[in-house]
């Protein structure tokens, strides 16, 4: 077993999904750790990129897709970034790297829809995107970018939706294969397993600007 401390926020257990619900003043919990496994919670609000494929070294993963978790706040949205580069040449003091922002959020706050973006973050904050080199400008087509421009996401996980969806779709495009399976939502004051919704390969690049659009 292991205690941790949590503040406010919902926490959800990363391999098993189950809600830990904070408090404003802190409390302590007690996950299982296995001498396998680390334990490991994901903060409610964040969105965390993974690469999911067995290598046997970093560099053979270079053109593999990602999944993203997405594991919503108590207010139902989250965001996250994903900075790539070569990892082997200083080419990214040149601008020669990836730089995204995933944010998911509703529309509004009664709404029964929660939208999923990707967004560039070089071309808004060029100045802040490496350490010690203050870029005036950003092409978000460069020559790494180009090198990895067929990366794709080949699956969401959202943790945390408040009920099964009716629509899952590229906006503006198809709709989506997903799976849904029931559990606690983001905003319930319970703890136990969260709702889980796994959407199957929506093809979208990480190079390009896309949005998945979940209606309940």
């Amino acid at each position: 077993m292991l205690y941790i401390y949590i503040l406010f926020q919902v926490y959800y257990d990363y391999f098993s999904h189950y809600a830990h619900r904070g408090a404003s003043k802190g409390k302590q919990v007690t996950v299982p750790a296995a001498l396998h496994q680390i334990p490991l919670l994901v903060r409610g609000g964040s969105i965390v990129s993974t690469r999911e494929r067995p290598r046997r070294s970093s560099t053979s993963m270079k053109n593999d897709p990602f999944t993203l978790g997405v594991a919503l706040s108590k207010a139902g949205s989250a965001r996250g970034e994903l900075y790539l580069d070569d990892g082997v040449t200083y080419a990214h003091e040149k601008g020669h790297f990836v730089w995204r922002e995933f944010v998911a959020e509703a529309p509004t706050k009664k709404a029964r829809t929660i939208r999923i973006t990707s967004k560039d973050l070089g071309a808004v904050k060029p100045g802040e995107a490496v350490d010690g080199v203050a870029l005036t400008k950003f092409n978000p087509a460069n020559e790494y970018a180009k090198s990895i421009s067929d990366v794709r996401v080949e699956k969401i996980v959202v943790v945390g939706l408040a009920g099964e969806p009716t629509s899952v779709r590229i906006e503006g495009g198809k709709e989506l294969v997903w799976n849904y399976t029931p559990g606690v939502g983001a905003a319930e004051k319970k703890e136990g397993t969260a709702s889980l919704l796994a959407v199957k390969d929506p093809k979208v690049l990480v190079t390009q600007d896309w949005t998945v659009v979940i209606e309940w």
